[in-house]
């Protein structure tokens, strides 16, 4: 059977956005944090550090402020270089067959140059204790939309960064929030009168950015948000014409309560 590692959390206020609904951002968070947690369990001794490069998010409904989740991880599948952790969220003493959210990510073993290697020894064994599997695909990237982005800038803040000196994966997620809200704003949009819940949330690493450094926030809205209605935003970051993180997530809207 499967080895699964599960934790207790309990959603903490600053973990929330302003409706008191944790945010994807947290969520990202703790799947960080469980892994590692995870990792340090088995004792998985390795010269070299664990880095995501896909990840994606689906959420059944919105988690709110004090909420007591129980949570787990799991390996699901393993090449020479990556391995891909399977997530699920379940609301603590409530009978669910399904989980309020799912998730799965994309690591891959770098030495201390960033330069991949091959995954520690008995990786696979230890999360797989009958026989290794191949990874699940996943599904592809929306194209970047034809249209003009909104665009906005940040920079790389000291508290963006984590232990490897680059910015955290959580860090990106929040300032692509922080842009679409620029943008929402622009159109009259604003918190106070519209409420959005993440439904699905994919995002894709592909540079690492560091303390300092400028990046542009590219935002496209298909469709543009209505009450009652689900809409998508496909983003990027790019950092001196390059591209760094793409993602794709939905959000369902409606208004004040």
């Amino acid at each position: 059977m499967r080895r699964e590692f599960h934790q207790t959390h309990t959603v903490r206020y600053d973990e929330c956005d302003c409706y008191g609904n944790l945010t994807p951002a947290a969520f990202l968070r703790y799947m960080q944090d469980i892994a590692a947690l995870d990792t340090e369990d088995v004792q998985l001794e390795a010269e070299g550090y664990w880095i995501v490069k896909r990840t994606i998010i689906s959420f059944t409904a919105p988690i709110k402020i004090h909420t007591r989740l129980d949570l787990k991880t799991f390996g699901i599948g393993f090449t020479r270089i990556t391995a891909q952790r399977g997530y699920e969220a379940y609301i603590a003493g409530e009978a669910q067959e399904e989980p309020v959210v799912s998730a799965n990510s994309l690591w891959v073993f770098v030495d201390k140059n960033g330069r991949p290697r091959r995954l520690p020894e008995r990786t696979a064994e230890i999360w797989h204790l009958d026989n290794a599997r191949p990874q699940e695909p996943l599904v592809a990237m929306p194209p970047t939309p034809e249209s003009e982005p909104y665009t906005t800038e940040a920079t790389v803040r000291f508290s963006d960064m984590d232990v490897a000196m680059h910015m955290n994966n959580a860090a990106y997620v929040e300032v692509l929030d922080n842009a679409a809200w620029e943008a929402y704003a622009q159109n009259g949009l604003k918190p106070e009168k519209t409420i959005p819940t993440a439904r699905y949330y994919d995002i894709e690493y592909a540079e690492s950015m560091r303390f300092g450094e400028k990046l542009e926030i590219q935002s496209w809205f298909e469709p543009q948000p209505t009450t009652g209605q689900e809409a998508s935003r496909i983003q990027s970051i790019t950092h001196n014409g390059k591209v760094a993180v793409r993602a794709h997530s939905r959000w369902h809207w409606q208004g004040e309560e």
